[in-house]
């Protein structure tokens, strides 16, 4: 009976050495702070969409194409620490959500440092390059900063600096925003 134990334990310390990192990530809360909506009330509506984004290949779309869609704008930098450790959050999210919201990661790194980033860390989430060409209605000043924008073009969150969007409070409001606003 001991050798089964001892050979037990054995199986599962060795189990747990090969998977350090899940483990982690399973038991580890994000020490990121929590992400705040803004109550409808005072949620301004996005004035223009005239918007132009580079995609990683280099082609052109107008902001205007996600008019009337769910949308999460996510300004980041490889330069910013809190971009970099927020990004491992929205990889996350990313993966459940990608089907019901339109995320739109957008950067004003070279593309050359932006590819090697997302290719190293293996992100698959939509990447762009602002092109320079400032939105009105949003503001990208300083990574990470983060908005919500609502179907019907209320901006429903404004949130500088980094944030545990991957966080359940933010997943059920999430999760409301979705179903409300199909």
């Amino acid at each position: 009976m001991k050798k089964i134990l001892v050979i037990g334990i054995l199986l599962i310390g060795i189990v747990a050495a090969f998977n350090v990192d899940k483990i982690k990530d399973a038991f580890a809360g994000s020490n990121l702070t929590e992400p705040t909506t803004i109550p409808f009330e005072k949620q301004l509506p996005m004035y223009s969409y005239d918007w132009k984004l580079i995609g990683p290949t280099g082609k052109t779309i107008s902001f205007v194409e996600y008019m009337g869609r769910n949308v999460i704008v996510n300004y980041w930098s490889s330069n910013s620490p809190e971009s970099v450790e927020e990004l491992k959050v929205w990889a996350k999210l990313y993966e459940e959500y990608k089907n019901e919201v339109f995320f739109v990661f957008v950067t004003n790194d070279s593309q050359t440092d932006a590819l090697k980033f997302i290719k190293e860390n293996e992100y698959v989430f939509p990447m762009f390059y602002s092109g320079g060409t400032p939105l009105r209605s949003i503001v990208l000043d300083k990574a990470p900063k983060t908005y919500l924008i609502a179907k019907n073009g209320r901006i429903a969150v404004n949130h500088s600096g980094a944030a545990n969007w991957n966080s359940e409070n933010f997943r059920k409001v999430l999760d409301a925003f979705i179903k409300n606003n199909k």
